[in-house]
């Protein structure tokens, strides 16, 4: 989820240092006043929606309450301020952020510090919801993984993507072409191959933006989660990090050698000026040229967007084989936006009662059709939406995504692997340099 403003406190504070009793704040709406309970989140635009859907039934079943959102986009440093400086005045009641994962612990023999939620995890100023009656609900490993520490649970994923790897696809470009969705890494290079002859430009991307790293990523997420039950993602992203960490692994390892060799193969399909494409604009650009691009990389959070720039269109979605063996081509998924109470809320009960109304089943599906959101409640599937068929066909198996080994603060990109504005065909660097300026640059700065 890309992509939320605001109430001050004055009107309380004032009657305070004027020590008016009459307008004390209260949750029944004594003497008339409201209480305000605010929640915040980043900007995007379906959260958004159902965000202000849900608060008008919380206010109506609490009678002098009034939800107030907080947001920002995720552009330019935005929302960061903005919820920092929430945290600071103490003005927030629930906060959506990234779930922090297992990655944001690393072990304490690396002296690595954690930052964003971790950080605030670690330093108790985030409420434990774990036995909270609301999360029954929720799938208790996966939220584990996403926001858990040291036996507590300290938030509710809401969100989670398919990211690395994740594919668009036109239903009807497809079917014109006497193409079905692929299976195996060949069959999805040859299908582009065929789309290519045909005229077609397969792929479009936002190569100013990154999106091209999917690709890479996906490949290397099935890779080494091969043969492996989906519940071991932690435990694999943590034992390839204490490999990293210690050098028995690198970025030139041949994992990584096989993943840049099939990145190579897609990119010789994507869309010539793809450099120059930003990810703002990709999904309605692509969306709008309906007789060409019959594939967009892209995570599955833009569905709404693509909807809304071409409401005719036939739209579905898969994630990339990025392996040869049908089975090990598994969809990953990345935890997102996850609802914290911060310990300095000022109403606790009335958040815990917001997050209830928000994870009671008929409220949580309409989250899910208006965020494009895979599930995180085993009882509610997504099922408001046309292109959610495939996604919904494949989640046996389905897995987190893999967390990247660890890096100090301060390190350089290529620490935390290829640099792919810099890789071909996007920068001019080969694979071999790519891959051998990553490896180098992340024992300098775990040797420090």
């Amino acid at each position: 989820m890309r992509s939320r403003t605001s109430v001050t406190l004055l009107a309380a504070a004032a009657c305070l240092s004027l020590g008016l009793t009459g307008c004390s704040s209260s949750s029944s709406g004594g003497g008339g006043a409201t209480t305000t309970l605010t929640v915040a989140e980043w900007t995007n635009p379906g959260a958004i929606q159902f965000t202000e859907q849900l608060d008008a039934k919380f206010e109506k079943a609490h009678p002098g309450v009034k939800v107030k959102i907080q947001q920002a986009p995720t552009s330019n440093g935005a929302w960061g301020t903005l919820w920092n400086s929430l945290l600071q005045s103490k003005s927030v009641d629930v906060l959506g952020l990234a779930a922090p994962t297992q990655a944001g612990f690393a072990p304490s023999y690396t002296s690595l510090k954690p930052a964003g939620a971790a950080a605030l995890i670690q330093a108790g100023q985030l409420v434990d919801l774990k036995n909270e009656p609301f999360m029954k609900n929720y799938d208790a490993t996966e939220q584990a993984a996403a926001v858990g520490h040291g036996g507590g649970v300290y938030g509710v994923m809401a969100a989670q993507y398919a990211a690395a790897g994740a594919i668009w696809y036109k239903k009807d470009l497809l079917a014109k072409y006497h193409l079905s969705v692929p299976t195996t890494f060949q069959e999805f290079v040859d299908d582009c191959a065929q789309l290519k002859k045909a005229g077609v430009t397969p792929i479009f991307v936002s190569g100013k933006d990154g999106m091209q790293g999917g690709v890479w990523q996906g490949v290397e997420n099935q890779a080494l989660m091969a043969g492996k039950p989906a519940a071991d993602s932690v435990k694999v992203s943590d034992d390839r990090a204490d490999a990293f960490w210690k050098g028995t692994q690198s970025w030139t390892d041949p994992v990584y050698q096989d993943a840049s060799a099939r990145y190579e193969q897609v990119m010789k399909y994507i869309e010539p000026n793809a450099a120059g494409v930003a990810q703002l604009t990709a999904p309605g650009v692509w969306a709008a040229r309906a007789n060409d691009y019959p594939f967009l990389l892209d995570g599955s959070w833009d569905g709404a967007v693509i909807q809304k720039a071409n409401p005719g269109l036939k739209l579905g979605f898969f994630t990339m084989p990025g392996t040869d063996t049908a089975s090990a081509n598994r969809v990953s998924l990345r935890p997102d936006l996850t609802w914290m109470v911060p310990t300095s809320a000022k109403h606790r009960q009335l958040a815990m009662d917001w997050l209830s109304m928000f994870s009671q089943p008929e409220n949580y599906q309409q989250w899910l059709k208006l965020t494009g959101s895979v599930s995180t409640q085993p009882a509610v599937q997504n099922t408001g939406l046309d292109w959610m068929d495939w996604l919904n066909g494949h989640m046996d198996g389905a897995f987190q995504q893999l967390a990247n080994p660890w890096v100090p603060a301060g390190a350089p990109l290529d620490a935390a692997g290829p640099d792919f504005y810099k890789l071909k065909p996007i920068g001019g660097d080969s694979v071999d340099t790519i891959l051998n300026r990553s490896a180098t640059a992340y024992r300098k700065s775990v040797k420090g």
